[in-house]
């Protein structure tokens, strides 16, 4: 009797070990659950707070670029930059899209040797200069015919297809002219002076002492001063209907160059307008560029593109 009684307790104390086991085990997966639940719900609502912050800062982004766009604001404008809030704002840079040379324009017969010159002030040596600048040339023309022993028709380039003979449509075909890489290695920036908008003028009002010197052949102090002269006292580059440069003979004078061969080239008033705007609500971040031709009054966009930002970065 007493045996039969020990049995029994024992396997009551054993089922209720089992079920205890059980019931932990149940609420071990219901803890992870919840856990698991909950932390995918902030995440979820952490993700959906920074895409409703994004989605702000492009809004302000946006707002900049209606601003900057519009033909009666000039550069230093105090409506290109404004707080919304504490934590959300504006701000917008004008310049012209002329402060940099349109490549495709350069590919001219008459043009070619000024491409050549900047080529050497890059540190190439003047066949190398003039071999690369013909391998562009070759890549925009019609014929399969090459212009120089050293630039690059079809049978020079491993994809066919190439070159595309038209003019460029993308500063990215650039990576698939032969020999670009003698560029890169010689000046890593160097698609920064170039741009594929704009009348094709350059805007002196705008653009830096670097790309003037190169162009006009002048000194690099003298095109220093003459950047020192259009920026003011403030140093902030002005878009060129509120620059102190008026008149190309008076750009040229500070530069010394008068007489030069390239004044049809250069201008003191790019008509293409080229806005960076970024907006900011809390920890986003957005960046739009937009080019708009004012030429006649009426603005025209050409380009329109967003781009990250990075850091507490301006425009």
């Amino acid at each position: 009797m007493l045996v039969t009684y020990a049995s029994q307790s024992n396997k009551q104390a054993a089922a209720s070990g089992s079920v205890l086991l059980a019931v932990l085990c149940l609420l071990a997966v219901l803890s992870f659950l919840i856990i698991t639940t909950a932390a995918m719900s902030r995440e979820h609502g952490e993700m959906q707070q920074a895409r409703m912050g994004m989605m702000r800062a492009r809004q302000l982004a946006e707002t900049g670029i209606a601003v900057g766009a519009h033909p009666l604001i000039k550069a230093g404008d105090p409506l290109l930059r404004r707080s919304v809030s504490g934590i959300e704002s504006f701000e917008a840079r004008l310049t012209t899209e002329e402060r940099r040379l349109n490549l495709n324009a350069l590919l001219t017969a008459e043009r070619l040797p000024l491409l050549e010159r900047i080529f050497m002030s890059w540190g190439l040596s003047l066949v190398d200069a003039q071999d690369i600048a013909a391998t562009f040339m070759d890549w925009t023309d019609s014929d399969d015919l090459k212009r120089r022993p050293g630039s690059a028709e079809q049978l020079d380039y491993q994809h066919p297809g190439l070159p595309l003979n038209r003019p460029f449509n993308s500063l990215d075909e650039l990576n698939l002219v032969a020999r670009v890489e003698e560029l890169n290695a010689a000046k890593p920036d160097w698609r920064t002076w170039f741009t594929l908008r704009g009348n094709g003028q350059l805007d002196l009002n705008t653009t830096s002492a670097e790309i003037i010197a190169a162009v006009t052949n002048a000194s690099m102090e003298n095109a220093r001063q003459l950047v020192s002269t259009r920026n003011g006292p403030d140093g902030l580059s002005q878009t060129s209907d509120d620059a102190p440069l008026k008149s190309l003979e008076e750009a040229m004078a500070i530069l010394g160059i008068a007489g030069s061969d390239t004044p049809n080239l250069l201008t003191v008033q790019g008509p293409t307008r080229h806005v960076e705007s970024i907006g900011r609500a809390g920890d986003a971040r957005c960046g739009i560029t937009l080019v708009v031709n004012l030429k006649d009054g009426t603005p025209r966009m050409a380009e329109w593109s967003e781009f990250a930002v990075k850091g507490d970065a301006r425009p």
